[in-house]
């Protein structure tokens, strides 16, 4: 199938793999389009063709920069008071869109496109001028409610949206936001709805291959990693550093874990791969500076001459190198709420050995958590989210020490039995699944039934 996103093969991490499966997954002649060194790259499965275009201007390039993760994020997650809408941004936002979307327009084909995420959510629409369908996967939430002042600019790419053939969600409460949304501001949509004029919304979450997990964690048994992981037991997490991450609440919850039980120093460690997030962005990178001086003051708090209670590994680790990280941890602690596609704990459950699996651990608002048979087979902790507020920040610490320290002491049989739950969980959405949603629309079959 088509792809158009503004990264290329061979970027962040699941997402691309699994684009470059949905790619693969039509003919040779299926192109992907992508933003590389200031010119839109159209590649195919046999070459990367270069579209004669003028050079993008960097002023384009940081306005949408902007716009993306000052703006839409924030408004996306429930954030609203950390956004920042500039006119500008969003003139060069809609820009950068157009200039996608010309590009396209260039070839003679009508093949029906792949939109990946808000970056390019103006894309559906402009490709619908030319006659081009396309389908867009929308990995964010989507809020219950946005502010006022914001909801022109929300409204203008909502529209656009609905210009696709379909428009896919991670959570079904994402769909249903979106459905309130498109009720409230646009109330004739629902007649062209009954015409099949406009988008279906469905509710899709990213599958992951699972055999290759599989395969890999079996090859690599026994065998030595090129990354040096502690000897005794660890809790794996892996998330971006953002707020809605709960990175910081995480990081608490280990320091209190070590002041209450001691005992468990050089017995326990946490590994975690923390990656920052949107740098130049206010609220990010203070965040990500938080973070970074809450994990020095628990390493020098706690650790030992021999032993530190916190190891940070980089995120561009191999796959290999990830797949023995994920089956040889004892649990994989997930604290992000109403954010991701947790791609990572579902890589995780697939890595698992049946002999001896590890656990999973999820914040109750994760988007896993938000499936009833995942939350049921994994360990699940409530999480509070009144902001800045003492009390509740404390009862969330409380209770992914108290997840946590379930989980090590979970018995073998009963990881076991979850683990198998967890595993048919995943075989319900593999990856090809995932795909056969959005290639229905390009092979003329029936759309995946709407929300």
């Amino acid at each position: 199938m088509n792809v158009v996103s503004l990264k290329g093969p061979g970027s962040d991490g699941g997402i691309s793999t699994a684009l470059e499966h949905l790619h693969k997954s039509g003919g040779r002649n299926q192109s992907w389009w992508y933003l590389a060194q200031d010119q839109i790259r159209c590649q195919t499965r046999s070459a990367v063709r270069h579209i004669p275009s003028e050079n993008i201007p960097a002023q384009i390039g940081d306005a949408h920069y902007q716009f993306c993760h000052s703006f839409i994020w924030p408004i996306m997650h429930s954030r609203p008071e950390q956004a920042c809408y500039k006119e500008e941004d969003f003139f060069l936002y809609k820009r950068l869109n157009t200039i996608f979307a010309n590009q396209i327009e260039r070839l003679q084909s009508h093949d029906c496109y792949f939109v990946q995420s808000y970056e390019l959510a103006l894309v559906p629409k402009l490709l619908k001028r030319s006659g081009r369908q396309s389908v867009i996967f929308w990995p964010a939430p989507w809020p219950k409610s946005i502010p006022a002042q914001y909801s022109a600019p929300i409204l203008e790419i909502a529209e656009s949206l609905l210009a696709a053939k379909i428009i896919a969600f991670n959570t079904k409460a994402d769909a249903d936001n979106f459905n309130n949304f498109i009720d409230q501001q646009l109330p004739y949509i629902e007649s062209s709805r009954s015409f099949g004029g406009v988008a279906k919304v469905i509710v899709a979450p990213m599958g992951i291959d699972s055999e290759q997990w599989k395969s890999q964690s079996r090859t690599l048994a026994g065998q030595q990693t090129s990354i040096d992981l502690p000897a005794a037991p660890y809790v794996l997490s892996i998330d971006p550093c953002d707020q809605s991450s709960g990175v910081e609440l995480r990081l608490k919850a280990i320091d209190l874990l070590f002041t209450r039980y001691p005992e468990l120093k050089e017995q326990l460690t946490f590994v975690q791969i923390c990656g920052r997030t949107s740098p130049g962005i206010k609220a990010n990178d203070s965040y990500w500076k938080d973070c970074q001086e809450a994990s020095a003051s628990l390493n020098s708090k706690h650790a030992t001459t021999s032993w530190k209670p916190l190891v940070s590994l980089p995120q561009t680790l191999s796959t290999l190198d990830l797949t023995s990280l994920y089956s040889r941890a004892a649990v994989m602690l997930v604290t992000a709420v109403h954010d991701g596609l947790n791609l990572s704990a579902k890589e995780f459950i697939a890595s698992q050995s049946p002999e001896n699996p590890g656990i999973l651990v999820l914040a109750d608002q994760s988007s896993l958590a938000i499936d009833e048979e995942f939350a049921r087979a994994a360990i699940t902790f409530k999480t509070e989210s009144l902001p800045n507020d003492y009390a509740s920040e404390q009862n969330t610490i409380e209770t992914i020490l108290a997840a946590t320290l379930r989980g090590l002491r979970l018995p073998t049989a009963e990881k076991q039995r979850r683990m198998e739950m967890l595993t048919e969980q995943l075989q319900k959405n593999n990856l090809q699944q995932w795909c056969n949603q959005f290639t229905s629309v390009q092979n003329n079959g029936d759309l995946a039934a709407a929300v």
